[in-house]
């Protein structure tokens, strides 16, 4: 059973929800990429909240798995409003355009906080490098997305074998615990980063 002076957590994430609820609705409704893979880990923590709402018990690897993807959503999110309410103005169908790449800057995040938790220097002057061009080409709205996705997928082979690493995004891990608690999620083609993209 959850102690109560862990509930704060669960009152965080109410009023997080309430404070993006339109911008999840817009992503959801305009099939925005960001959505579709932040899903997993909304899905999970949002069963995980309804159970405490309804007063149900609640081991400690539900309450850690909960902590942790919260605190993913809401790291991501703090960055993907940036990009959607300040440089693409809110607008949906411009964002869509460059959301691909938007998500590409999430996942090499997801990377480096990955390898630093596993004992590995994060600054890498090759996810430096592919780290800026993406964001210098959404900045300036150039269009370059194969460019982008072949020196992304050469970056990250380069990455893997220079220190032998076998990286298991966050993603997957929650479409994993998801498949565990019974939620089933609409999936479409899956992006493999890393791998050859078509």
């Amino acid at each position: 059973m959850l102690p109560l002076d862990n509930t704060l957590i669960y009152r965080d994430y109410a009023s997080w929800k309430l404070e993006n609820h339109d911008m999840l609705e817009a992503f959801k409704k305009n099939d925005n990429l960001i959505y579709e893979r932040l899903e997993p880990v909304y899905a999970v923590i949002d069963h995980i909240y309804d159970s405490v709402c309804s007063k149900e018990g609640l081991d400690e690897d539900l309450e850690h798995i909960f902590e942790i993807g919260f605190n993913y959503l809401d790291r991501r999110f703090n960055v993907i409003r940036i990009y959607f309410e300040t440089l693409f103005k809110s607008d949906c169908k411009d964002f869509n355009e460059y959301t691909e790449m938007v998500y590409y800057l999430i996942y090499l995040t997801d990377l480096r906080e990955d390898l630093e938790h596993h004992g590995y220097d994060p600054d890498m002057d090759e996810l430096d490098f592919l780290e800026t061009t993406i964001e210098n080409m959404i900045m300036e709205r150039r269009k370059d997305f194969l460019y982008i996705k072949d020196l992304l997928n050469k970056t990250l082979q380069k990455v893997f074998k220079k220190i032998n690493y076998d990286y298991v995004n966050i993603i997957d891990i929650y479409v994993e615990i998801a498949e565990n608690l019974k939620i089933y999620l609409y999936e479409e083609d899956e992006i493999t980063l890393g791998n050859e993209l078509e």
